[in-house]
């Protein structure tokens, strides 16, 4: 089978959409998956085997120069042959690409927007707890339309490369990864800065490790040796090694909190106005993925005590159970 995954952006939207298309490589050994994505985004989708076919990239750019990328991907489209198109991204401009391609099957979602429904001959329906459910929940929907179950079988696989060569330190033990931003300054917590300090003397063996695609300034500390910022330095190939040898990852809601999560590395996820219940690291329900939440949705009110509790006791689970005992 043929299948066109259209997933453009961003990148959390992407890693939550990896673990679905494994499902279907489990389901069919045999399938062909294409990928329609976002030049900037493309590394990580070619760093996932499942993806087998082909990866139709485009510049996001505003004005004509957008609107003639997007014709340029609807050309292309139209010149290949699937069996099935599965619309993830559910807007305007995915919508127009599903339009385009040429499948007898085109599967979008029921909340999708923009009008872009109307390209789809098949609407998949919504889990049983609604428009509110977890992005790959929806996302397992599209798969009865195909004639495969609505379930994970085994974990993605994505394929990075070495960041050592960024600095020696990331090959110690007990590293501890934080990732400052996320999209838009309403979903990033202020109190990463103090929360380096306050573990780096709470934890006398971990190392701190910033990593971001925008700069940051370091914290002032006494004891720099075990602090390392690569905000502004890594690839996203040496983001998913870097992430893979977390022992904890601290993560606003963000790409990289969902990276770790399909990597299987333990998350602590701070959300304010988003919902952990929709855009949480998955699944939520294993004991390595945890997330705490801002009084009222306002990060500014989540103090660094809390945090710090939190990550010890996820660092350090036996000594965290003998102080509850």
């Amino acid at each position: 089978m043929r299948l066109l995954i259209i997933k453009p952006s961003s990148l959390g939207d992407i890693i939550c959409s990896l673990p679905v298309a494994q499902s279907i490589r489990d389901q069919l050994p045999d399938a062909q998956i294409s990928w329609v994505v976002k030049s900037r985004f493309a590394d990580i989708v070619r760093r996932c085997p499942t993806v087998n076919g082909e990866i139709i990239e485009f510049q996001h750019a505003p004005g004509l120069r957008g609107l003639l990328a997007i014709a340029r991907v609807m050309k292309t489209l139209r010149s290949r042959h699937y069996d099935a198109v599965l619309d993830f991204q559910g807007l305007l401009r995915s919508g127009l690409m599903t339009w385009a391609a040429n499948a007898p099957l085109k599967v979008g979602i029921a909340d999708a927007r923009e009008g872009s429904r109307f390209a789809c001959s098949h609407i998949a329906p919504l889990p049983p707890t609604g428009k509110n459910s977890h992005a790959i929940r929806k996302l397992l929907q599209f798969l009865p339309a195909i004639g495969l179950q609505p379930r994970l079988y085994s974990p993605v696989v994505m394929n990075g490369d070495s960041p050592d060569a960024l600095d020696h330190r990331l090959q110690r033990p007990r590293l501890v990864v934080m990732i400052p931003n996320s999209r838009g300054a309403h979903k990033e917590w202020r109190g990463f800065r103090e929360l380096t300090c306050d573990l780096l003397q709470a934890d006398p063996h971990c190392t701190v490790v910033w990593d971001s695609h925008l700069p940051w300034d370091s914290p002032e500390l006494r004891d720099r040796d075990r602090f390392v910022n690569l905000t502004r330095r890594s690839s996203l190939p040496q983001l998913i090694e870097l992430l893979r040898r977390a022992d904890l990852v601290i993560a606003n809601d963000s790409g990289p909190l969902h990276m770790a999560a399909a990597l299987g590395r333990p998350t602590l996820a701070l959300f304010g106005p988003t919902s952990p219940d929709r855009f949480g690291a998955f699944p939520p329900e294993e004991p390595r993925n945890r997330f705490l939440e801002a009084p009222d949705g306002d990060l500014t009110r989540l103090p660094v005590s809390t945090v710090l509790q939190a990550a010890l006791e996820m660092l350090n689970p036996a000594h965290s159970q003998r102080i509850a005992a």
